[in-house]
């Protein structure tokens, strides 16, 4: 048995944001899958913003069709017109998606092991600007519950991503499933990783990797060495430009689920977080830290 780790970096959201976009990199994704999965893998997917749609979508994928047998390779399209019709006639566990597996699939099901995602974003997984430029409602999120197939699942929300058009895709807990969804200090791209000055955002890449960790996949030691996590980091601003002349600033409703290092920021004088989120919270505990989990 090996691992098999999917990764999709979501960072340059707006690049090639169109319907055929989406789908190349969901396919993209199911065909390294068809050349490389043999029964009994470890799958790993990680992936942020639009990649974090990408996985989520590949779960779902990979959920309803199986992983087609290298040999039918040719049958990845009609996978996945399958998986996009969203129909009862072609849902999981209907017959057609069964016959599909049986004919095609390695497995009926082939289980994902972890699925990590920083900060998806838009309730229904796209960015609301560009909904209409996709013709259609087949890419959005019809289910925010995580796949059946999926051990483990894992998501790093930004709690101070404050753009009308970033609300995050919670996932919703389903029975049997290891589910830690968790609120880190920073905006949407710091959560993400995609700054210069990433200290902040390093605390959820290195939950992320703790947890992935936690649950068997093994990480190059110099992939930890880059990180440099820092509570009192840079908090970048992104309400600025298009957003803040055309779009609402809001605030989101946070979970009481934070790491620790948000509460380090929150309670060390020297750093000026004023975050509007975190303040609703805490105000809803009473200013209660002990009614708020807080995960190391």
């Amino acid at each position: 048995m090996k691992s098999i780790i999917i990764c999709s970096d979501g960072h340059a959201f707006t690049g090639g944001i169109t319907g055929e976009g989406l789908d190349k990199n969901i396919l993209d994704c199911y065909r390294f899958l068809v050349h490389n999965y043999e029964d009994g893998d470890a799958l790993y997917f990680f992936g942020f913003s639009r990649g974090a749609y990408t996985v989520r979508s590949l779960a779902g994928l990979v959920r309803n069709c199986g992983i087609v047998r290298s040999e039918h390779a040719k049958r990845i399209d009609q996978a996945y017109r399958l998986y996009r019709q969203r129909g009862r006639s072609s849902k999981p566990g209907s017959g057609k998606a069964a016959e599909f597996r049986r004919q095609f699939a390695v497995a009926d099901v082939s289980r994902i092991h972890f699925v990590g995602v920083f900060d998806t974003v838009g309730a229904l997984g796209i960015l609301a600007p560009f909904l209409g430029t996709l013709g259609s409602d087949r890419y959005l999120f019809h289910d925010t519950q995580p796949s059946a197939i999926i051990n483990h699942a894992r998501h790093a929300v930004s709690i101070d991503e404050n753009r009308q058009d970033f609300e995050p895709s919670l996932w919703s807990p389903r029975p049997g499933l290891d589910l830690k969804q968790v609120w880190f200090a920073g905006v949407h791209t710091d959560i993400g990783g995609g700054y210069e000055d990433r200290t902040l955002g390093d605390h959820a890449g290195q939950w992320l990797m703790r947890e992935a960790e936690a649950c068997g996949l093994a990480f190059k030691p110099y992939l930890d060495d880059r990180l440099a996590p820092d509570y009192a980091g840079k908090l970048h601003n992104e309400y600025k430009g298009f957003y803040r002349a055309m779009r609402r600033r809001v605030v989101r409703d946070v979970e009481p689920v934070v790491h620790v290092s948000v509460r380090r920021r929150w309670e060390d004088d020297g750093v000026k977080y004023t975050s509007p989120a975190l303040r609703h919270l805490l105000a809803t505990v009473g200013g209660d830290w002990g009614k708020i989990e807080v995960i190391f």
